[in-house]
C-alpha cells in the first residue's frame, strides 16, 4: 500500500477526459498536481495546487524533464480514435506507433527518475474474442477481436514492459483495465466513441435517427469520475502490477444507449441502423469480481446516470455555449 497524502502528481494527457476529471479529483483531495497538455484541447483550470506544462511526451528528455520533483505519475496521455477511426486503415499505424512511443516513453522514464508510483490505464481491446465476461487472467489468451488487433496488442506489450520494469525497480505500477469510458469532456468530434457521437447527433434532433451498426451491440460503459477513483485506489491499496477490471458489471446494448441518450434531449425519433457502417466487437462484458472481493471497490455511476450527467454537461458547455 502507498499514501498518496501529500505526494506531488504528474498527470499526462490531463486535457483529455480521463486528465480531466484526475486533475480535478487530485486537487479536490489538496494534492499538488503537474498537468501536461500537447497541442489540440486545452485545460482551462485555475488552481493555486496546479501547474500546467505544455510538451510533446514523443520526446524521451521532455518526459524526464517532467517529472522533476514528481512522487507519482497518472498516465493517461494517448492518440484516440473511435469506431471509424479505428476501422480505417489509414489509422491502423498511428494508433499503434503514437501510443506505444508515449507509453513507453513515460514507463522508461519514470523507472530512470525513481519515483513513487506510476497509474496506468489498460484496455478491454486486449480481451480475446468472446462473449463470455472475461477476466484479468483471460487478457493473454488467444487474439484479440480482430478490429483491436493493433490497438488490444499494444496494450499487452504495455503491461508486459509495466511486469518488467516492476521486476527491476522499486516503482509501483497500478494497472487498470476498462471499457469505454465516457463523461463531461469526452471527444465530441469524429474522433469520440460511441457515446459522445449519439450526444451530438441527438442535440441535433435529426427526423431519422442514424445509428452504426445494428444495435444489438452490448457494452459495460464506465463513467469517467468512477474510473479515476478506482485507479486511485488501486493505486493505495492494489499490489504492484496486478491489473484490475473496471466497469459497472451490467451490459447495455447500443439500441437501449441511442434511446437513454435521446430522451436526455426530449426527442424520440425514427432509429436507423446502418449495418455498413464500422462496429466493434458485438458483444463484450466485463468481470468486475476482482476489484470487489480483493480491494472492496465497485463503480458508483449506473448507466442511466451518467449519460444524465454527461449529457447535461454537453448542453451547459458545448451545445449551449
Amino acid at each position: 500500500m502507498i499514501n498518496l497524502l501529500n505526494k506531488t502528481i504528474l498527470i499526462t494527457g490531463a486535457a483529455g477526459i480521463a486528465g480531466q476529471a484526475a486533475v480535478r479529483e487530485c486537487l479536490d483531495r489538496g494534492f499538488s498536481v503537474r498537468a501536461v497538455i500537447f497541442n489540440s484541447r486545452k485545460l482551462d483550470l485555475k488552481n493555486k495546487n496546479l501547474e500546467i506544462v505544455q510538451t510533446d511526451l514523443e520526446i524521451y528528455e521532455n518526459c524526464l524533464k517532467v517529472l522533476d520533483g514528481i512522487d507519482v505519475c497518472l498516465h493517461f496521455a494517448a492518440y484516440i480514435k473511435g469506431a471509424k477511426g479505428q476501422s480505417d486503415a489509414t489509422n491502423f499505424s498511428s494508433l499503434v506507433r503514437k501510443n506505444l512511443t508515449l507509453t513507453i516513453n513515460m514507463l522508461s522514464a519514470v523507472v530512470e527518475k525513481k519515483i513513487l508510483a506510476l497509474g496506468f490505464i489498460g484496455s478491454s481491446t486486449m480481451y480475446p474474442d468472446t462473449s463470455d465476461s472475461v477476466t484479468e487472467d483471460q487478457a493473454f489468451e488467444k487474439n484479440p477481436h480482430d478490429v483491436y488487433r493493433g490497438v488490444g496488442n499494444m496494450k499487452r506489450y504495455c503491461e508486459n514492459v509495466i511486469q518488467y520494469y516492476g521486476d527491476i525497480s522499486k516503482v509501483k505500477f497500478g494497472i487498470i483495465r476498462t471499457t469505454a469510458m465516457y463523461g463531461p469532456f469526452d471527444s465530441f468530434n469524429d474522433n469520440g466513441h460511441v457515446i459522445p457521437q449519439l450526444i451530438m447527433r441527438a442535440s441535433r434532433k435529426p427526423k431519422i435517427f442514424d445509428v452504426w451498426g445494428d444495435g444489438k451491440q452490448i457494452r459495460d460503459f464506465v463513467y469517467v469520475d468512477d474510473a479515476i477513483e478506482g485507479l486511485m485506489h488501486v493505486l493505495e491499496n492494489g499490489k504492484s502490477c496486478r491489473p484490475y477490471n473496471i466497469a459497472t458489471g451490467n451490459d447495455v446494448s447500443v439500441r437501449e444507449l441511442a434511446k437513454l441518450v435521446t430522451d436526455e434531449f426530449d426527442y424520440s425519433p425514427e432509429m436507423k441502423f446502418d449495418h455498413s457502417k464500422p462496429s466493434m466487437i458485438p458483444i463484450r462484458r466485463i468481470s468486475v469480481e476482482r476489484i470487489r472481493k480483493e480491494l472492496g471497490w465497485s463503480s458508483k455511476v449506473n448507466i442511466s446516470t451518467g449519460i444524465k450527467k454527461t449529457c447535461d454537461w454537453y448542453k451547459r458547455n458545448i451545445m449551449n455555449s
